[in-house]
């Protein structure tokens, strides 16, 4: 066997909510790796995809912004149609769109509840259904969901998230097992707390540093790149024997 590389070259990419944060580095990393990248940003959060693709365009690389709201089910099949018509083909999927409500689960109320689910959850199987029926038919695909630590322990305040987030690792694995057949690999990234543009004012404080200090073994929480390693990892070839598996970048967090 050669040696192992996470060449993505002449694949094509859609990554839900690559404007910012994970999303953006994942565009970035993807198209660094070879892939021709279509990424998608809710109405109105336009720019940012934009931004995104010009800077991929920058180092030579090629990509496609698309409006999305992926609680708008109806839109979910035309952005793949889109993709698939833009690039030919569609190999990769990246269910990365997610929110959460902080909240005492005494006081989280039955829309706030549904809206997190409606994103993390029935927005990410939809949009795996809508790629997963182009994959079946050619025989292959990957689908890569962006899960959470919470979806493997609890936490306060985060009733809806963690609920959301456990049901997507388990989704993981369900679709892996009965995509298999098919040669769809489905696999889960689980990350710890990761700065961004929207948190920055969160992970400055510090209460929260303190917090990560006590209870995360690292130390620190994690950044944007250092999760985009690991989805470009399970895209590649390099993860080819790799299905139904939940990747955690934790910092530690779920080994305490």
């Amino acid at each position: 066997m050669s040696q192992p590389i996470f060449s993505l070259q002449g694949m094509v990419l859609l990554i839900t909510g690559g404007g910012s944060g994970i999303g953006r580095a994942t565009a970035k990393a993807m198209a660094a790796s070879g892939a021709k990248v279509a990424l998608t940003e809710l109405p109105g959060r336009g720019r940012l995809a934009e931004e995104v693709v010009a800077e991929i365009a920058q180092g030579g690389g090629e990509a496609l912004a698309l409006s999305m709201d992926v609680r708008d089910t109806l839109t979910i099949d035309n952005v793949v149609d889109q993709v698939i018509e833009h690039f030919g083909r569609l190999d990769v999927l990246v269910n990365n769109a997610g929110t959460q409500i902080l909240k005492p689960a005494l006081e989280l109320e039955e829309h706030e509840f549904d809206e997190v689910m409606a994103v993390n959850l029935k927005g990410a199987f939809m949009c795996a259904q809508a790629a997963g029926r182009f994959m079946v038919e050619e025989g292959r695909g990957c689908i890569i969901n962006v899960a959470s630590q919470h979806g493997v322990v609890g936490n306060k305040l985060r009733a809806a998230y963690c609920a959301s987030k456990g049901g997507l690792v388990n989704l993981t694995r369900a679709l892996a097992v009965e995509w298999a057949k098919y040669g769809i690999r489905v696999n889960a990234v689980s990350p710890t707390f990761v700065s961004n543009e929207s948190n920055q004012q969160i992970f400055d404080s510090l209460e929260f540093q303190e917090d990560l200090q006590r209870n995360l073994p690292l130390g620190r929480g994690a950044h944007p790149e250092e999760i985009a390693v690991g989805i470009v990892y399970l895209a590649s070839a390099s993860a080819n024997m790799v299905t139904g598996h939940n990747l955690i970048i934790d910092g530690g967090w779920t080994a305490r």
